[in-house]
């Protein structure tokens, strides 16, 4: 059975079932609690009239009695000590009549035939006489109460039923329907439904459950949102490499063949080969170019991962920059190239110092090698920028795109040969930048291009 039907019938048995013991109980307990309550009361009058009577003369007794009487629903009789009946009322009992001798009642004494509730106490009249009172209430009412009690019992139950009926579906709606509610949401849920909610509002136990399965399946979307992006990158990130792989083969073919041409060409003696000294030279240039390139190749191949926290440290860019330069001073004074530096002291940035100088000396090295012949490189910052700018023709949308590419050069954004570099210093620039979170822009601005390192 579902939740409903189940909280229904449930609550409807409860509910006759407890009107039923009720009614049993009232059927069962209601006489005793009657009578103990009308022999209480009896008591009680009996003490009080017996108190009043005490010392009077019968005609003084007769009328007191007359008077109890039609107050009270009480069977009175005054008794003497030789059982003679001097006062008698039976109300609402009945009654058997035998002969009495007495003066007063002449005739016959009561014989009491139904059920009572009867009380006696000996008093003594104005003679000195002892008198017997008593006083007895019948049972007959609640005997009929009991009776007409279950005669209505069937009616009752009628109406109760329907009664319970009413309350219990009211009942069973009330409770099954925020559960309800919950079931269909978590069977959107299971298909992962993005606009999939409870809308249960309560403040209650079930209402708090309803907003916890809110919160957990919203972060269950966010996690699923992330590992989706994650396999995405995973994704990028192995086309990368096999992108990359190839290329590097393709760039290592053309050095090999040529190596291997001239080694066969000497072997042989053909042409120009027999001349093995001069090709003996270009071999070994060839294999220092190759060199270079597989230990670009082996740098770029170790940026996998982020920095380790160990590896970050305390670096003053100035002097960072100064020493960078230092390096490149005697390149750009054969281009006759000025290098401009006006970085202000903003103190120490933390960095992965090691990744972030070879980045920088990336970066200083394409500037000198594509600025104009007279032309300036400027370093400087601004805030948390560090800005490099050199005069030169400015590239294209396309062209700066395509320039963090592996073996790309800036000239002419052809696959790079053995002259020139490999083209490998902006990608690896690229990559170093991503794995150490630091982001960078590369634009042309009215004098040629501008590079800026947004440290924090």
């Amino acid at each position: 059975m579902k939740i409903f039907p189940k909280t229904f019938i449930g609550s409807l048995s409860l509910i006759v079932g407890i009107i039923v013991i009720a009614f049993i109980l009232i059927s069962l307990l209601l006489p005793r609690f009657y009578m103990s309550y009308k022999k209480d009361a009896l008591n009680s009058d009996l003490d009080s009239l017996v108190s009043s009577l005490n010392s009077k003369n019968n005609s003084e007794m007769t009328e007191a009695l007359e008077q109890f009487a039609a107050s009270h629903d009480y069977s009175v009789t005054l008794l003497t000590e030789y059982g003679d009946i001097l006062f008698s009322r039976a109300i609402g009992v009945s009654v058997a009549r035998v002969q009495s001798s007495s003066s007063d009642y002449p005739g016959e004494s009561i014989t009491i035939t139904t059920r009572l509730i009867d009380g006696s106490q000996t008093l003594t009249d104005s003679a000195g006489n002892t008198l017997t009172l008593n006083l007895s209430s019948s049972m007959q009412p609640i005997d009929e109460a009991s009776a007409v009690l279950f005669g209505v019992l069937p009616y009752v139950l009628l109406i109760s039923l329907a009664l319970a009926a009413a309350v219990s579906f009211v009942y069973a709606k009330t409770i099954t329907a925020p559960v309800k509610a919950i079931s269909k949401a978590a069977i959107e849920m299971r298909t992962l439904a993005p606009d999939a909610k409870c809308n249960v509002k309560s403040s209650d136990e079930i209402g708090v459950l309803a907003e916890n399965i809110n919160q957990l399946y919203a972060r269950l979307l966010t996690t699923i949102n992330n590992l989706q992006n994650e396999m995405q990158n995973v994704a990028a990130a192995d086309k990368e490499k096999i992108d990359f792989m190839l290329t590097v083969s393709h760039e290592l073919k053309t050095p090999l063949t040529s190596v291997k041409g001239m080694i066969e060409g000497m072997i042989y003696n053909v042409g120009v080969y027999k001349d093995r000294d001069e090709y003996l030279t270009r071999c070994s240039e060839n294999i220092d170019a190759l060199t270079s390139l597989v230990n670009e190749t082996l740098n770029a191949s170790k940026l996998e991962l982020s920095p380790a926290p160990e590896d970050y440290s305390d670096v003053n860019i100035r002097s960072l920059v100064e020493d960078t330069v230092a390096a490149y001073e005697m390149i750009a004074l054969s281009k006759q190239v000025s290098i401009d530096i006006a970085i202000t002291e903003t103190g120490c940035v933390s960095l992965p110092n090691g990744l972030f100088s070879k980045a920088l000396s990336n970066i200083i090295s394409n500037a000198v090698k594509h600025t104009t012949p007279n032309g300036e490189v400027r370093i400087y910052n601004e805030k948390d920028t560090l800005i490099i700018e050199n005069t030169c023709p400015p590239l294209s949308p396309d062209g700066i795109r395509r320039i963090f590419e592996p073996f790309r050069r800036g000239d002419n954004l052809q696959p790079t040969n053995d002259n020139g570099g490999h083209g490998l210093g902006l990608y690896l620039t690229e990559r170093i930048m991503k794995v150490c979170g630091l982001p960078f822009e590369l634009a042309p601005f009215d004098k040629g291009m501008r590079f800026k390192i947004f440290l924090k």
